[in-house]
């Protein structure tokens, strides 16, 4: 594999459709420990849609893990990811740390 611009190296995989199947196979490559989630997700999501009698649920379902899969398929940026949510999550981080986690996420988020 040849890099990008800039000496980014390429996804490990393409960016798959915001599809229940796509993203389930692209969550089994990428972040197979997270498939599990992805399952209880898919049923909670699926149970909501039947209760409100609205695709909202399953919509935001599939934006949650088509978001996941675009940031877990840079291994340098899901790092980083999980270290500033680590940080956030951190009641004792101080206020400036927890400001640029903040700001990091953002800058990942809105790329």
């Amino acid at each position: 594999m040849s890099a990008q611009r800039g000496g980014t190296p390429p996804p490990l995989i393409p960016q798959p459709p915001a599809t229940r199947d796509a993203l389930r196979e692209a969550v089994k490559q990428i972040a197979f420990a997270r498939l599990r989630e992805f399952d209880r997700d898919l049923d909670e999501a699926f149970d909501q849609a039947i209760q409100l009698s609205s695709i909202t649920p399953m919509r935001l379902f599939l934006e949650k893990w088509a978001t996941l899969v675009a940031i877990e398929r840079h291994p340098d940026q899901a790092r980083m990811m999980h270290e500033v949510e680590r940080t956030i999550a951190d009641p004792r981080a101080p206020e400036a740390a927890f400001r640029q986690a903040q700001a990091a996420v953002t800058r990942v988020l809105c790329h």
